[in-house]
């Protein structure tokens, strides 16, 4: 993964955390910031994940490609 990739990957995880965390309290006049932490964290988790499947994907297309 590239620099860029990282850092966008970072920002995306903070993104949904802070969204999520002003969603509740204007929802639910609470922070919940640990919930929303745990949430950022699994859907910033799925997304690597996706990620990494993908880039093994191309990785497979490249190798055949190239025998």
């Amino acid at each position: 993964m590239t620099t860029f990739g990282k850092c966008l990957y970072i920002a995306f995880f903070i993104i949904i955390f802070l969204f999520t965390t002003i969603w509740n309290y204007i929802k639910n006049g609470h922070w919940a910031l640990l919930e929303n932490l745990f949430f950022a964290f699994w859907v910033a988790s799925f997304l690597f994940m996706a990620l990494l499947l993908r880039s093994k994907k191309e990785e497979s297309k490249k190798a055949e490609n190239r025998s």
